[in-house]
């Protein structure tokens, strides 16, 4: 695994997930299992990089309320380092995730504290290290300029980067292009399907991954069920995804992220597939349970 530094950018939230014991049923009542869970797509990244190892530096905002304080704990005896802002007078995010059987689930997002995210919140960058940020970052005005200043202080830099494309809802709203000029430079974008169509403009999965790769370093794209795909250069490499039951997708992509970047960073001019792998192993492992990490 990697040892080399790794800054993430991004959110933290409390995930209140709510397993339904069956389809939804408007107007009426539906028994399900709900359970309270530290989220967020940065912290998720962080918490498993540190756990497998990776020594990582997370950089965000909570609001200053119980809530926060219990993220900041939890991250904090996981092995993150923490650059967090307590905001006065802001709640800290909040995701309800409602998850249909089969492990389909539909998210509510209340991103709190997380929008008051500054340039100046995010330290500069290891030389030799690596920024992985969070495209929710860069999906509101307010915390954009903190996602657009990270990625130039880290390319000045001459650190690696990556950047996952956070969803197509609000990729969709904010708009592709600008999304697409706003990312420039980045070296490994890790994109799920849905998202690897969009910011493409192809319907084949693997024919987004290549005309993606032609815009970034490597594309990663997490298929489902399917697996995933490696694309950079010539390269076309998938691997199937790991036995698993599925009970919460939820931060499913947040696991595959961390497990691939602990491998590749470790040589990234490896294997991918020993990448692939090891992001899948990852999200195996979080989608047999409620919540993301």
């Amino acid at each position: 695994m990697s040892t080399r530094p790794v800054v993430v950018v991004g959110d933290l939230a409390t995930d209140v997930v709510a397993v339904l014991s069956g389809e939804p049923a408007p107007d009426s009542d539906r028994p399900a299992t709900i359970r309270t869970r530290g989220g967020g797509a940065g912290a998720n990244v962080a918490a498993h990089l540190a756990t497998l190892g990776v020594p990582v530096t997370l950089a965000g905002c909570v609001g200053d309320d119980p809530a926060g304080a219990g993220l900041l704990a939890e991250l904090a005896a996981a092995g993150v380092a923490l650059t967090v802002r307590t905001v006065a007078g802001a709640a800290s995010g909040t995701i309800i995730s409602l998850v249909e059987p089969g492990g389909r689930r539909s998210m509510l997002a209340d991103r709190g504290a997380n929008l008051d995210l500054r340039p100046a919140d995010v330290p500069p960058p290891a030389p030799g290290g690596h920024l992985h940020l969070s495209g929710y970052t860069l999906l509101d005005e307010r915390p954009r300029a903190a996602g657009l200043a990270a990625l130039a202080a880290a390319a000045a830099a001459g650190c690696t980067t990556s950047l996952d494309p956070a969803s197509t809802g609000p990729l969709t709203a904010y708009g592709v292009e600008r999304w697409l000029a706003d990312t420039t430079g980045v070296g490994l974008l890790l994109p799920n399907r849905d998202e690897a169509r969009l910011l493409s403009g192809c319907a084949d999965a693997a024919d987004a991954a290549r005309a993606l790769a032609a815009r970034h370093g490597a594309v990663a794209v997490t298929l489902g069920a399917e697996g995933a795909l490696w694309a950079a250069g010539t390269t076309l490499v998938h691997r199937p995804a790991h036995p698993a039951r599925v009970v919460d997708t939820t931060g499913a992509g947040d696991a595959f992220t961390a497990g691939l970047l602990a491998v590749w960073l470790a040589d990234p001019h490896g294997d991918p597939a020993a990448a692939l792998d090891a992001g899948l192993a990852r999200a195996a492992g979080v989608v047999g349970r409620p919540g993301a990490r």
